[in-house]
């Protein structure tokens, strides 16, 4: 599936972001691999590092995760068997879509991985964005609202979806422009939400 623009909830519309097809790259410090959503590039950063960025990275066994100075993280656990994080010398276990949250320059790494793993990735340019990221289930409709000037990404996690005459597929992803978009069907979500700092929160459905 190409990538796809649309209308939905009042002429509020959204762009298709197809899991098929993304672009896959080598971690930072070369110990795994991800698949790149969305990215925003950076007027402001020395180091090319992107003003944000949201991906899915496989994760096949314990690893230390990249450092990124000057960002903020959130990671949710996409595998039924969640992973376990190490974050500055203290474990957690993230269950199934559960997220952390943890600066980019935090020593982290994941532990107790025996399988592959994947999780979502939301990273984003400390000073000059706010992120949140997190779990929602669809049960029949809502109607996703968004504030000015924020950027919301939905990927579809688990389910069947769809959006006017757009079927999404597992870990497709919509990238939602300004107004309200209107998603049918029963599953659960990731919402993820980028603005700029100063700006006020979008609304989100309930949350898991």
């Amino acid at each position: 599936m190409s990538e796809e623009s649309g209308s939905a909830g009042g002429g509020a519309g959204f762009t298709v972001l197809p899991a098929a097809g993304r672009r896959r790259y080598r971690w930072r410090n070369g110990l795994g691999v991800a698949e790149e959503i969305a990215v925003e590039s950076s007027e402001t950063r020395a180091d090319s590092l992107p003003a944000w960025t949201l991906s899915i990275a496989t994760v096949e066994a314990d690893v230390t995760f990249s450092e990124f100075p000057g960002v903020d993280r959130w990671l949710m656990a996409l595998s039924a068997d969640g992973i376990g994080l190490m974050i500055d010398g203290t474990t957690q276990l993230l269950e199934h879509w559960q997220v952390a949250a943890f600066a980019g320059e935090a020593s982290a790494a994941s532990t107790g991985v025996d399988r592959p793993t994947l999780d979502l990735n939301l990273m984003v340019e400390r000073g000059l964005h706010h992120g949140s990221l997190s779990a929602h289930r669809v049960e029949g409709a809502e109607t996703i609202d968004l504030a000015n000037e924020h950027t919301t990404i939905l990927v579809l996690l688990d389910g069947r979806l769809s959006v006017q005459d757009v079927a999404l597929s597992k870990y497709d992803a919509l990238l939602l422009h300004t107004g309200g978009t209107r998603v049918t069907g029963h599953g659960i979500i990731a919402l993820a939400s980028i603005s700029p700092v100063r700006q006020d929160s979008a609304y989100m459905p309930r949350a898991l």
